[in-house]
């Protein structure tokens, strides 16, 4: 009996050590982890304030840290998403404005849901003096879960930029990619096809389709929280 009392405690003693030094890696680690996902949201920001055509910045004034970025707060909320969408697509909290030259330019952290998981983005939305509104930018910023040389393709630039530049026509009818849309899109045609809402994925992501339309069913979900804030 006191064998079976002895092992209970020597094992009893080493659970407490496990977690003990487990909790003080997660305090010591967390911290880190926070901040670098903070700088990759940092930066992809930064890249969505360029123009998508050529490349300049949208504003003079670009945030480098939390505080400068906290000053551009226009949405936000308690419970870290603000909309979600029939399709479970995500915005999350908080959502940047930043105004310049009579422009609205508004930047946004969004999901949508993918093949093994969500693929998070940051978007940017330009407002014109004219007020007609368009998807400016994305910077696809978590993928890890989709299948690499498929949906994980989903963060090359060539496929970047092909949800760039989407006019206010195209966000209006809806964003989706061209195998959803039915349509066979030629080469000279893919900005043309933008203005309804059409994106050419088929050539640069041969057999994936779940991941595109993840993005495109995030674009559609932040149109749709933007229109119920009257932006548009």
């Amino acid at each position: 009996m006191r064998e079976y009392i002895k092992t209970g405690l020597i094992l009893t003693a080493f659970m407490v050590a496990s977690g003990f030094l487990v909790s003080v890696v997660y305090n010591f680690v967390n911290p880190m982890i926070v901040q670098s996902e903070f700088n990759n949201t940092l930066s992809a920001i930064e890249e969505v304030l360029k123009d998508a055509n050529t490349g300049e910045y949208l504003v003079s004034s670009i945030p480098t840290n939390e505080e400068q970025l906290q000053n551009y707060i226009w949405q936000e909320s308690q419970n870290g998403v603000l909309y979600v969408s029939q399709k479970n697509a995500k915005v999350y909290s908080p959502v940047y404005k930043f105004a310049e030259n009579n422009n609205e330019i508004y930047v946004m952290t969004v999901s949508g849901v993918g093949y093994g998981g969500d693929v998070v983005s940051v978007i940017s939305f330009i407002k014109k003096d004219d007020a007609q509104l368009a998807l400016n930018k994305i910077e696809v910023i978590n993928y890890s879960q989709e299948t690499p040389g498929l949906g994980a393709r989903i963060s090359e630039e060539s496929v970047k930029k092909r949800f760039s530049s989407i006019p206010e026509s195209g966000l209006n009818i809806g964003v989706k990619v061209d195998k959803d849309a039915g349509v066979t899109v030629s080469a000279n045609s893919i900005d043309a096809y933008k203005k309804q809402g059409v994106v050419k994925t088929s050539d640069v992501m041969t057999g994936a389709t779940i991941t595109p339309r993840a993005v495109a069913d995030s674009i559609n979900a932040s149109l749709e929280f933007l229109k119920e804030e009257g932006v548009m």
